[in-house]
Formats: structure tokens, C-alpha cells, sequence
């Protein structure tokens, strides 16, 4: 903690989502600490607190501890959902996703997609990257994270009963409450109010949040000495041990993704028609939602405002 905040909080509100950059310690890397009760969120808190309010000159330092602050809440919400639903850790949201999302054992095509995702053998190199860290390191960053389970339950079709096992299994922060609801939110279940749901496309996140391929280089080292084109027009088959694509990405999160989207109309379609108690629940997970994504964009409004003072 005081090692965050003496340096290596800067830049928080943007590093967090690069995954070389929150490996070398853009991030806090105290979840495992927090998981295990070595030290608590409420110190954590109120240290980041007592910091930032020595920072009001400096927006982009204050605000880099605003985003973690926020994640710190984020965090503890997670833990009281579970304190009065522990039965989400198991069981699908909402039953209409019972014929999707079973922890039946995987057989086939589906447990040799499991086995490659697990290996770090897909052939897509972010998902990869990130699979071999976290068989490593025993970590990934959030952006990751999710990426990884989208990927594995909307073009890879298997249960996230089956990733958030894998993750418990070897995340040294796994934290049960934030671990099993989080795979259900990336896997399409919750949220059925929203008309969408995010799909993370490997590709795209390789551009946005490892441009350079650090990342990847460092974790893939069968693909260095490739550029992204040649990669991805996987010149590198035969020349290494690396595996061409499993699947086509597309066509996945095409058929796949309608089959989610049909389930989250039908569960909509129930909650509208039945109301009660469920369907408040389910007003109150769209509304909050709504009004996180509301104040972070009034937060980064706020920053920008007090950036350009500052700069004037």
C-alpha cells in the first residue's frame, strides 16, 4: 500500500486495463491482501482518502486515486451480494440460462476448446497471453479477465461454471463473491433490462491495450519475431510450436452471442410480464448501472475541466 502511493498509483485510472503495465505494478496488486485479510479495505480506503485530499492540486494524480477508490467499492459490493445470495455463486441469475450454463462435465469439441483455453493454446495471442499469466503468476488485470471469459463462453459455447473453477483454481486473489458473479455478468447473465451485453474482441484489445505487443511477446515467446500482420495471418504455422486459430471469432460471437441475446429477451420478457420482487431486483441492478457509468462520466468531465485549469 505504501509503495502504491507513494509512485505507483499515477497513471491508475488508465494503466489498469494495459496488462504489461499493471503486471509491473500499475496496479495495487493488493487483491491477494485483501482476499486473505492481511489488510483491510476499510485502510485501504481511508489511506487513499487521506492521500488524495493532499492531491487537489494535482487532478490526474487525484484523479487516478478516484478510479481506484471506485474499485474499492466495487469490491465490497460484491462481497455483500454474496452475503445475501450465496446461492449466485453457483447457480445462474436467472433460470431461463439453465439450458445454456450447466457445470456438467465437458466432453468433445468443447473440452478440447476448454483444454486449449487453458493452455494458453487457442491461437489468439492476447487470450493466450493472458492464460499463461495467470497459470504463472496467478493474476490477471480486470480487462483480461473478462476478456478471457467471454471469450470462453460466448465463442467457446462452455459453461462459466467451468472458467470461474479454473480462475478459483489459480488466482491468488480469488475472491468467490467477485470471481463467480463476475463470470456470469461476462458471460451474458445478468443485467437482462439491458438491451446489451459486451463481447471483448481479442483483436481490437491487442490495439487498444498492448499496441506494441509486450504483453504478448512476453508471455507467447514462440511468436517473437512476428509483427501483428504476420501473426495474424499466422505465418508462423510450421515455423513453431504456436497453434493457428481454434475458432473463427465471428462466426462465434455471431451464433453463440444470438443465442445469449435470445435468453436475455426471454428473461426480460418474464420479468416485465411477472413483476415482484424479482423484477425490482432487476430494475435496481439497470439503474445502478446506469448511474455508475453516469458518474464516472461526470468524474472524467470534472477531471478535464480542473486538467485544463491547470493548465491555462
Amino acid at each position: 500500500l505504501n509503495s502504491f502511493l507513494k509512485k505507483r498509483y499515477f497513471g491508475y485510472h488508465w494503466k489498469l486495463s494495459r496488462p504489461m503495465l499493471s503486471q509491473l505494478g500499475a496496479t495495487s496488486h493488493l487483491s491477494p491482501h485483501l482476499t486473505f485479510g492481511t489488510i483491510s479495505t476499510r485502510t485501504v480506503y481511508q489511506s487513499t482518502k487521506a492521500f488524495a485530499e493532499e492531491l487537489k492540486a494535482q487532478p490526474k494524480a487525484e484523479f487516478s486515486l478516484k478510479t481506484f477508490r471506485d474499485r474499492l467499492r466495487w469490491h465490497d459490493s460484491f462481497t455483500a451480494r454474496l452475503y445475501f445470495h450465496p446461492e449466485i455463486a453457483y447457480t445462474n441469475r436467472y433460470p431461463e440460462f439453465d439450458q445454456l450454463y450447466t457445470p456438467e462435465i465437458l466432453s468433445g469439441e468443447k473440452q478440447e476448446l476448454f483444454q486449449a483455453w487453458q493452455q494458453g493454446m487457442t491461437g489468439f495471442p492476447l487470450v493466450d497471453a493472458s492464460m499463461r499469466q495467470l497459470k504463472i503468476m496467478g493474476w490477471m488485470n480486470f480487462r483480461t479477465r473478462a476478456m478471457c471469459a467471454t471469450f470462453l463462453t460466448i465463442n467457446c459455447g462452455i459453461s462459466w461454471h467451468h472458467g470461474a473453477k479454473h480462475y478459483m483454481n489459480y488466482l491468488v486473489d480469488g475472491d468467490l463473491a467477485i470471481n463467480n458473479w463476475q463470470w456470469q455478468m461476462q458471460a451474458g447473465v445478468t443485467n437482462p433490462l439491458s438491451d446489451t451485453f459486451r463481447i471483448y474482441k481479442p483483436s481490437k484489445n491487442i490495439a487498444e491495450k498492448d499496441p506494441q505487443g509486450d504483453f504478448i511477446y512476453h508471455w507467447i515467446p514462440e511468436l517473437r519475431g512476428y509483427n501483428f500482420l504476420e501473426i495474424e495471418q499466422e505465418k508462423y504455422i510450421e515455423a513453431t510450436s504456436y497453434p493457428k486459430a481454434v475458432l473463427d471469432w465471428s462466426k462465434t460471437r455471431k451464433v453463440n452471442g444470438k443465442v445469449v441475446s435470445d435468453l436475455r429477451k426471454q428473461t426480460k420478457q418474464r420479468l416485465l410480464s411477472q413483476g415482484g420482487d424479482e423484477y425490482d431486483s432487476a430494475i435496481a441492478a439497470k439503474e445502478t448501472v446506469e448511474k455508475y457509468w453516469q458518474h464516472k462520466d461526470r468524474e472524467y468531465k470534472e477531471y478535464q475541466q480542473k486538467l485544463t485549469l491547470t493548465q491555462e
